[in-house]
């Protein structure tokens, strides 16, 4: 089973005897996909056009337009839903707050200052180790609180070197 959360409300999305149900009452909706992102939604005589806009994976949220009108859908598993019950919401996003040296080497440039924003993916700094120029990216958006390290310094692995804000 599913739970769709669309605009505060909460849906359960399952399947009972090959037939579709939503809050555990069948339902006759059928979904034909008319193009990559576009799809026909039709129940009985009724039917409606969804755009999916932008599908997330990570977040599991999917951005769609059901007869122009655009909203946000958030999707959790059963799994998801009882690890949630339980206590245990892997969902949540960890605060960043460090970045250590993931192997020994040699600092060759510095890409951000102190009090600079960075985004996931950014490139922070480069490490030299064994003569590969490895770019350190961020591992989530934060602010660069203060830079540990300078520039030609030697580091070994697990060495501070930013604090992120």
């Amino acid at each position: 089973m599913t739970e769709a959360i669309v605009a505060n409300r909460t849906y359960q999305i399952g399947e009972t005897q090959g037939k579709t149900t939503v809050n555990g009452q069948p339902t006759d909706i059928e979904l034909i996909q008319q193009g990559p992102r576009r799809w026909q939604a039709k129940q009985g005589v009724q039917s409606h056009r969804v755009l999916v806009h932008k599908a997330d994976p990570e977040t599991r949220e999917v951005t769609v337009s059901v007869n122009g009108k655009r909203t946000t859908v958030k999707l959790h598993s059963r799994a998801e839903q009882m690890l949630k019950m339980l206590g245990i919401d892997h969902t949540a996003k960890k605060k960043l707050d460090s970045l250590k040296a993931p192997m020994p080497g040699l600092i060759h440039s510095i890409k951000v200052k102190e009090g600079d924003t960075v985004k996931k993916g950014d490139a922070l700094l480069i490490l030299e180790a064994m003569k590969m120029e490895n770019v350190i990216k961020a591992p989530g958006d934060a602010l660069v609180a203060r830079i540990h390290v300078q520039e030609k310094a030697s580091v070994e692995k697990n060495v501070l070197l930013i604090t992120f804000a």
